[in-house]
């Protein structure tokens, strides 16, 4: 699944938006365009699955979304400690 969400820098702080692939791994390295700082996002915490029912008929195959926030916070990699903190 694509999708364009926005980023914010750990590094500037500026708001960003890249096109990603989320499918598969939920972890993410991407370039902030504005300073150049390799950022790692975790998508794992908004990933939701989703049950499609439809009426006179059994609950469908579960898929994944995400329920992202307007702007996703990224982190230097190699930094976890501030990942659990956030």
């Amino acid at each position: 699944m694509k999708t364009r969400p926005s980023f914010e820098c750990w590094r500037c702080e500026r708001t960003f938006g890249q096109v990603v692939d989320l499918e598969g791994k939920p972890v993410l390295l991407l370039e902030c365009p504005y300073c150049g700082a390799e950022c790692k996002v975790d998508m794992a915490p908004y990933r939701r699955r989703v049950i499609t029912v439809t009426r006179d008929e059994e609950a469908g195959p579960s898929t994944v979304g995400y329920a992202l926030p307007e702007t996703v916070k990224t982190f230097k990699p190699g930094d976890e400690e501030s990942e659990q903190e956030a």
